[in-house]
């Protein structure tokens, strides 16, 4: 048994081929989260729950299998110290990758600032690291990249916290309980990994490495099902902008109303005859140029009135911003008003209560 381990590497012993077996697990599993959320990224294209987070967490789990990898051919496979710290650099690359795409997959699609502050900051941190690692193959550098990477922590903890934080103030319930398992889950992860550290090894030997390792595959558990129906806050905040929604029959009758803030109907009625009456001046002026399943948005005061005409009834959103989730939100709410009441509608008699059942309709459509 080689006693000097990390400085005489291979890791041998009679712990060596249990600690092959969990820590090559742990690669597999990483890459088999990855593949999950590449998977639901997939599904939720061009529909309302469409996110670049799952995107983010594909990158992530990948570029962390891929340095679990190569610690693992590191520490178990190596012959030398030289071999065992190239394997550790590239190690740090594939980490430092899948975390540099994690944060500008983020802030791309929630920016935490109006000028990607996080994704600059890392992205300066990654070229020093890459210069570094080139620099590490012609001189020796000792562990100057190792110990570089430890500055990537701070925009990493920072966008995850900042994107935590905000999920948890926007939202409550479920979603609120989900954003703390995150951390929890985080936080295993985080510690896992620091436990599978050189010096930790030196002063706690092997036992110490199968905690890290158990809390690193408990933490991924933890994150992957915590995190996989977190939603961004930008799409939170979307539905915010959402003020109401009428359903107009052909020729410019009201036949149905919806109130986002209230969750349903019940909107002012003499307000609402109000609104009405300027919208519809707003269709008829349009009138001309409104085709079936052709979008339309109007900019009205501070408002984005947001026009789609099926077969008989033409659906109106008013908003306070325009987004393309509004634009799907809208489409399919007309397609699903048309599909559910299509023995009403074409020879509707003026009575509402025949569109009573809209309102869960439209609570099924945003939940």
């Amino acid at each position: 048994m080689l006693l000097e381990y990390p400085d005489t590497p291979p890791l041998v012993g009679s712990f060596r081929l249990p600690l092959i077996l969990v820590e090559i697990s742990i690669v597999l599993l990483a890459f088999d989260v990855a593949g999950i959320y590449f998977k639901k990224y997939t599904a939720l294209k061009n529909t309302l729950k469409a996110t670049r987070i799952h995107a983010a967490w594909v990158c992530l789990f990948l570029g962390y299998g891929a340095m679990e990898f190569c610690y693992w051919l590191a520490d178990f496979y190596t012959m030398s110290t030289t071999g065992r710290y190239l394997y550790l650099q590239l190690g740090y690359f594939c980490a430092a990758s899948g975390t540099f795409f994690f944060i500008y997959h983020v802030e791309h699609l929630v920016f935490v600032s109006r000028y990607r502050i996080f994704t600059k900051i890392y992205a300066g941190l990654y070229i020093v690291l890459i210069i570094l690692i080139v620099v590490a193959f012609f001189i020796d550098v000792g562990s100057l990249v190792q110990v570089f990477t430890a500055t990537f922590w701070i925009p990493n903890i920072g966008l995850v916290a900042r994107y935590l934080f905000q999920i948890i103030k926007l939202s409550r319930g479920s979603i609120r309980t989900r954003s703390l398992f995150v951390i929890i889950g985080s936080t295993m992860l985080i510690l896992g990994m620091l436990g599978n550290a050189d010096i930790v090894y030196r002063a706690f030997g092997w036992g110490m490495r199968f905690l890290a390792d158990l809390f690193q595959g408990i933490g991924i558990i933890v994150m992957t099902w915590s995190s996989m129906n977190l939603p961004t806050w930008k799409e939170l905040e979307w539905k915010n902008d959402l003020d109401s929604l009428y359903v107009m029959y052909k020729g410019g009758t009201l036949a149905y109303e919806y109130d986002f803030g209230k969750s349903g109907r019940g909107i002012d009625k003499q307000q609402s005859s109000i609104t009405v009456a300027q919208l519809e001046a707003a269709r008829l002026s349009l009138d001309s140029e409104l085709k079936s399943g052709e979008l339309k948005i109007l900019d009205f005061k501070e408002k984005k009135i947001y026009f789609e005409t099926g077969e008989f009834i033409t659906v109106i959103i008013v908003a306070t911003t325009e987004s393309r989730k509004i634009d799907l939100l809208i489409k399919k709410i007309r397609k699903e008003f048309e599909k559910l009441f299509r023995d009403q509608l074409p020879d509707w008699d003026g009575d509402h209560d025949v569109f009573f059942a809209a309102t869960s309709l439209i609570g099924r459509i945003l939940s």
